[in-house]
């Protein structure tokens, strides 16, 4: 299975994050991504906008 289909899967929804919760797994994403693989890197940028979608502008 895909990282792409991962995401995509149906099922319930999680409870949501708070802003910190959202925050750390946005900054962590970065982190990860900076040594990774082109395939890694782009996962975690997809995953990050979609994360950082949701949070409610300041």
């Amino acid at each position: 299975m895909t990282l792409d289909e991962l995401m995509e899967q149906p099922g319930d929804r999680l409870p949501l994050l708070t802003r910190g919760e959202a925050g750390a797994l946005i900054a962590l994403l970065g982190h990860l991504a900076d040594g990774a693989d082109e395939i890694l890197r782009l996962a975690a940028g997809e995953l990050q906008a979609r994360v950082g979608m949701r949070l409610p502008a300041e």
